[in-house]
C-alpha cells in the first residue's frame, strides 16, 4: 500500500498543478486578448467596458425652453412642436450634422446630450 501512495500522490500533485496552470494561462489569454482589442497597456478589463460603450441620452430641459421652434426647423427628424414647448420624438442618430447644429442654435441651451 505504502508503494501505490509513493507512486500516486506525486502524480496526483503534478497533474492538479499542471491544471492549475492551464487553468490560469486559458483565463490570462482571454483577458489579454479582449483587453488588446482596446488598449495595449490597460490591464483592467473592467474598467475597459465602463469606458467603451458610450450610453447618450437626447433631452430638452422644458423649463429652459421658449418654444422659439429653432430645434425643429433644423431638425424635425429629432423634435417636434407640442404647445409652447419642444420634445424629443426620436433618440436614434446622435451624431448627425442637423442635430449637432441644433444643439449649437438653441438660444437657451435647454438641449442635451448625455
Amino acid at each position: 500500500m505504502n508503494n501505490k501512495l509513493k507512486i500516486f500522490l506525486p502524480i496526483l500533485l503534478l497533474s492538479s498543478s499542471a491544471f492549475i496552470l492551464f487553468k490560469f494561462k486559458k483565463d490570462s489569454t482571454i483577458t489579454n486578448t479582449s483587453s488588446d482589442s482596446q488598449n495595449l497597456n490597460s490591464t483592467n478589463s473592467t474598467d475597459e467596458i465602463s469606458t467603451s460603450i458610450p450610453f447618450q441620452k437626447l433631452t430638452i430641459i422644458s423649463n429652459r425652453c421658449r418654444g422659439c421652434g429653432r430645434c425643429v426647423q433644423i431638425d424635425p427628424a429629432h423634435f417636434e412642436m407640442v404647445g409652447n414647448i419642444a420634445k424629443v420624438i426620436s433618440s436614434t442618430d446622435l451624431n448627425s450634422s442637423n442635430l449637432t447644429m441644433a444643439v449649437n442654435s438653441c438660444p437657451s441651451q435647454a438641449i442635451v446630450i448625455e
